[in-house]
C-alpha cells in the first residue's frame, strides 16, 4: 500500500497569489499513520501534485543528496564542466572553439539550474502568510 489522500478540505483563497487556493490534505501513510498537510495550488489536482512532488524530493534528499557534502557537489559540478568543455574542444574545429565553449558552459549551467529548480519544494507558502 502506498500513501493515500483520504480527505481534502478547502481552506481559503490565497491573498498573496490570485487564483491560488489552500487545501488541507489528510494523508494515510503505509504504516497507518494519519497526517495533515497543507497544499497550495491553482486547483485540487495541482495542489495534490505539489504534495506528491514534495514527497519525492524529500525521499531523494534523504537517500542521496544529504550523503554528499557541498564540497563534493561543487567538485562534481566542476569535473562535469571540465569534461564537457574538453570533449567539445577535442571534437570541433579550433577556429570557433570559443563559441562552442561558451555554449557548453551555458547549456551545462542551464541544466544544473533546471535540476536544482526541480528539487526546490513547491508546496510552501512563499510569503509566510
Amino acid at each position: 500500500m502506498k500513501k493515500k489522500a483520504i480527505n481534502v478540505v478547502y481552506r481559503k483563497d490565497s491573498e498573496s497569489f490570485p487564483d491560488w487556493l489552500k487545501y488541507e490534505v489528510t494523508i494515510l501513510s503505509e504504516d497507518g499513520e494519519i497526517s495533515k498537510v497543507p497544499a497550495y495550488g491553482k486547483d485540487l489536482q495541482d495542489a495534490l501534485s505539489r504534495v506528491v512532488h514534495d514527497d519525492k524530493v524529500k525521499k531523494i534528499e534523504k537517500k542521496v543528496l544529504s550523503k554528499v557534502s557541498d564540497t563534493g557537489w561543487a567538485l562534481a559540478w566542476f569535473l562535469g564542466m571540465t569534461i564537457s568543455i574538453m570533449s567539445v574542444y577535442l571534437a570541433i574545429e579550433h577556429r570557433y572553439v570559443g563559441y562552442y565553449v561558451i555554449g557548453v558552459m551555458a547549456i551545462y549551467t542551464f541544466m544544473t539550474l533546471s535540476i536544482s529548480n526541480w528539487f526546490s519544494l513547491r508546496n510552501v507558502n512563499k510569503r509566510g502568510k
